[in-house]
């Protein structure tokens, strides 16, 4: 989280589904090669567990990733949608 900008931050907090699944679809690139998901075995298991399922691809691991961070940034006091 701290090495996205608050700008962002926001941006992805306040996506609906639709949103982040497309967002997703280019920012899951970075998350797959910045966090070599494809090697990365601690963070892969990780994510089967969070997900409930014993095989999971990196394209589905980096969506999990993505989807967790929305949910730490909606759940932290930092990022409050003020109407």
């Amino acid at each position: 989280m701290a090495d996205i900008s608050r700008r962002d931050q926001t941006r992805i907090a306040n996506m609906n589904e639709t949103k982040l699944v497309e967002f997703h679809i280019n920012y899951g690139i970075y998350i797959k090669n910045e966090l070599r998901l494809w090697s990365n075995e601690p963070l892969m298991e990780a994510c089967k567990q969070m997900a409930g399922v014993t095989k999971l691809s990196p394209d589905q691991a980096s969506y999990i990733i993505l989807k967790e961070l929305q949910e730490r940034l909606l759940q932290s006091d930092i990022l409050r949608v003020v109407k």
